[in-house]
């Protein structure tokens, strides 16, 4: 779900998703997710992304977690993908 548009936080019980990632979600959305047992992860939240590796953990989904620091990670990768054009 993209930035700004808490409604279609909807989707996810439109569409019956096992995963839902999004920057910001409702209380209410939260609670409706875990009723129906979807898996979210609200990256606004702190430290919110990683609630993605303990998903991948319950569904048995082969990973790994992350061990440096998350700032200094994307500042590489951004160096690198930079490089690269």
């Amino acid at each position: 779900m993209g930035k700004g548009n808490p409604e279609s936080a909807d989707a996810i019980f439109a569409r019956e998703s096992n995963i839902f990632v999004a920057d910001k979600l409702s209380d209410l959305n939260k609670q409706q997710a875990d009723i129906l047992g979807v898996n979210w992860v609200e990256l606004r939240a702190e430290n919110g992304f990683m609630k993605f590796a303990e998903i991948l953990e319950k569904l048995n989904i082969p990973h790994h977690s992350l061990i440096e620091d998350l700032d200094t990670k994307v500042a590489k990768i951004l160096t690198q993908l930079i490089d690269i054009k």
